[in-house]
């Protein structure tokens, strides 16, 4: 064999390794130093699932292959290597050989060719070295796996437990929850369940849909001192949340193929006794926050307090026959920053925001949080055209502040902006209800989004 064409394989594999890639990654690179000996159509990898016992594809562990001809296929080539201790095998284009650990069958590769494999080829000199250099290179990766699952676990707990720090509102916590959850748990669909408080019932609250309703006859089992509920011989897990010794709600993780891991058991229930914790928390906090008026994050009127101010406000514009203006706004694509940042930086974003618009508006106007990432503003004796004026000027200093997050130390940001849409409404005295002021103004808000979002848009009857 050609030293050079050799160098050029094992070189390729050792700064695949050197640059500690993901799975897909790897398949690409050993395509390209496949290549050197064969007409590469595909590459796929298939590992042994310590739980399941089952081979999974290597790079789509989450697809089910228990019941197609492939599977069976090689399932019996990898029998035969348990057995024969070959070390390869040819079945006209396609190559198989084994992934070892300590000399253990793990694994199998499967090489499919653009032309008919000979036994001949230069690759078979050096065939135990590759298995060995492969084989190592998924182990690697997989052990690199388990430490990064361990890494977002105790993440995923401290961000939950700081949650009640700037947040409080439980319809808001809650899908903060399952997005947290969701991401960590990745092969699992995770849904996060309410309980009605007058009867026996569960309402999803994320995500938007549960297609398996078994789910909803087993959260009927939970009970006060319930404990985890293992379901659809080990595929659906249940876990109550119990709050002040009743049930409050529960997480609960799905697979349609393959069973829950008692690792990912043990995970879910650590995660589980800290939502409970944070849930606690969170229903104190709102006890305490009945008899506050300031937003803790941002400083503005909470949305009890808003409530109060919205009722005197409109009662005294109607009363002295003066004008009043609601501006609603939303920060556009908000998850979006949650997801890709996470929730600190999302903390930020928030902040930042209501510190900018705050700038922009007069003493006279009563800013308030109303929930998540929706802000509302009272502007009293104010016309619709200056309303409007003054939302322009909201929607571009938001859009063109830089939000610092250097100190999060994102990789390669150190910057984002984000934009607001914005409904606009006046106030009609002859409204019965001053509540319809911040209605027409979310109305408002919906078409602005629904339009492109970045935008002002007044509610017009």
């Amino acid at each position: 064999m050609n030293f050079q064409t050799l160098y050029d394989f094992s070189y390729s594999l050792i700064k695949f390794n050197e640059d500690n890639q993901d799975r897909e990654s790897l398949i690409n690179c050993l395509k390209k130093s496949l290549s050197m000996f064969f007409k590469i159509e595909e590459i796929k990898i298939f590992l042994m699932d310590e739980y399941s016992y089952l081979l999974k594809n290597f790079v789509k562990p989450w697809e089910n292959m228990g019941q197609n001809k492939e599977y069976d296929e090689i399932k019996k080539i990898f029998d035969d290597f348990l057995t024969k201790k070959s070390n390869f095998k040819i079945k006209g284009s396609v190559l198989y050989f084994p992934i070892l650990q300590k000399n253990k069958t793990l694994g199998i590769l499967k090489l499919f060719s653009r032309e008919k494999i000979k036994s001949d080829n230069e690759f078979f000199e050096i065939l135990p070295l590759a298995i060995k250099q492969i084989s190592a290179l998924c182990m690697v990766l997989k052990n690199q796996e388990q430490i990064n699952t361990s890494t977002k676990f105790h993440k995923t707990v401290r961000n939950i437990a700081k949650i009640t720090e700037t947040q409080y509102e439980l319809d808001y916590i809650l899908p903060i929850m399952g997005e947290m959850i969701d991401s960590f748990i990745s092969e699992h669909l995770i849904y996060i369940f309410i309980k009605n408080k007058n009867k026996n019932e569960y309402k999803l609250i994320w995500p938007s849909n549960c297609s398996d309703n078994k789910i909803y006859e087993y959260l009927e089992e939970i009970t006060p001192k319930s404990t985890t509920i293992i379901k659809q011989e080990g595929k659906t897990g249940i876990f109550p949340l119990i709050v002040d010794s009743k049930p409050y709600g529960a997480i609960v993780a799905y697979n349609h193929f393959d069973k829950i891991t008692s690792k990912e058991i043990e995970y879910l229930e650590e995660i589980k006794s800290q939502a409970q914790a944070t849930l606690s928390r969170a229903k104190s906090y709102i006890k305490v926050l009945e008899y506050a008026t300031l937003d803790a994050l941002t400083g503005y009127n909470n949305r009890h307090q808003f409530e109060k101010r919205l009722r005197e406000t409109t009662a005294s514009a109607k009363r002295k026959n003066q004008p009043l203006c609601c501006i609603m706004s939303d920060i556009d694509f908000f998850k979006k920053v949650n997801d890709t940042y996470g929730h600190a930086v999302g903390d930020c974003v928030l902040k930042t925001v209501a510190k900018t618009i705050k700038k922009e508006l007069r003493e006279s106007d009563i800013p308030s949080r109303y929930g998540g990432e929706e802000f509302i503003f009272l502007l009293p004796q104010t016309t619709p055209d200056e309303a409007l004026i003054v939302a322009q000027r909201l929607r571009k200093a938001v859009e063109n502040k830089k939000i610092n997050i250097e100190e999060y130390k994102i990789p390669n940001t150190k910057e984002i902006s984000v934009t607001i849409s914005i409904g606009v409404s006046v106030y009609n005295k002859n409204d019965k209800l001053s509540e319809t002021l911040y209605k027409n103004a979310d109305s408002a808000l919906y078409e602005a989004k629904e339009s492109g979002r970045n935008r002002v848009v007044l509610y017009k009857n």
